[in-house]
């Protein structure tokens, strides 16, 4: 207690709220006393954030500078990145007996792949990409490939197949021809000549329905066509027209979901020729192969 008095002497003494020398009629406890001396001594304190990502920088919030001062000078400034970014000269290709776009990435070696031969490739079937302005360059987005590892597949996988004009779509048939084992090449297959069936309605293309059933035109070939009625409802079948035989196919179900939006756009489609293979090991991946005696080694002839 005699330590609480002499801080109340002091408090008497310094400030003018309490008369100098005058006595509280109540004793004040120790605790209130410190109370009040801590009250007055303290300044008040601003609260701190409970949060420290709350706590705005040093010095406040400053504007950034504006780098262009309008949208036509925004749009020059990313036009100037991008093409210091990627190039602005288009690269020189060289076209397929079919007209298909395409340039070697890699050069290969030895012998050229000819009609009829069957290959082991590997390939990256993707959209075009934003700066692809003949088709070729730029960087592209992936929709499915095969050999790289990249989905369910495995790095080094090569797929056989033989060059007969039936097996693989016709753009990527005629990018093989004239490759060289070890090298790379990139082609811009165009819908016709790619994935989109060119036979019954889905050559004749769009229609339209008379709302009298009576009156409406119908579809040949199976029904493949997508009808837009009169009244601007769609029946879709998105993809009816799709060519989901000739190779390459995507192999799992988020490959087929994303390329069955995208199967009737012109795509780029890289290539890598591994090495040369057999017809019969061709036939065992497309499914067209059959020997009598692997299938059954008791059958007759079948006797070693």
């Amino acid at each position: 207690m005699r330590s609480v008095a002499v801080l109340l002497s002091l408090l008497c003494l310094t400030t003018a709220l309490v008369p100098p020398c005058s006595r509280p009629a109540v004793q004040p406890t120790r605790r209130a006393a410190l109370a009040g001396v801590l009250g007055l001594a303290m300044p008040s304190m601003p609260a701190l954030a409970l949060v420290t990502g709350s706590k705005p920088p040093e010095g406040g919030f400053k504007a950034k500078k504006a780098k262009c001062k309008n949208i036509d000078a925004c749009e020059a400034a990313g036009e100037k990145a991008a093409d210091q970014k990627f190039g602005t000269e288009e690269v020189a290709f060289e076209r397929t007996e079919g007209g298909d776009r395409f340039r070697d990435l890699t050069p290969g070696t030895g012998k050229k792949a000819a009609q009829g031969d069957a290959v082991e490739i590997r390939y990256r079937v993707m959209r075009l990409g934003t700066r692809a302005r003949d088709g070729l360059s730029g960087e592209g987005q992936t929709i499915f490939s095969y050999g790289f590892g990249e989905d369910e597949d495995k790095e080094g996988d090569k797929m056989p197949v033989q060059l007969d004009g039936k097996n693989l779509v016709a753009g990527a048939d005629a990018a093989i021809i004239g490759m060289q084992p070890g090298g790379r090449r990139r082609v811009l297959v165009r819908p016709e000549r790619g994935w989109r069936l060119l036979t019954g309605a889905c050559a004749e293309g769009e229609k339209t329905l008379d709302l009298t059933a009576a009156k409406r035109t119908s579809a040949t070939d199976g029904g493949n066509l997508v009808f837009k009625a009169d009244i601007g409802a769609a029946i879709d079948n998105v993809d009816a027209c799709q060519n989901k035989a000739s190779l390459p196919q995507p192999r799992t179900y988020g490959q087929r979901q994303r390329f069955a939006r995208r199967f009737d756009e012109s795509l780029m489609v890289e290539i890598d020729l591994v090495a040369f293979s057999t017809a019969d090991t061709a036939r065992k991946e497309s499914g067209q192969y059959y020997d009598k005696c692997e299938q059954n080694p008791f059958a007759d002839g079948c006797e070693s």
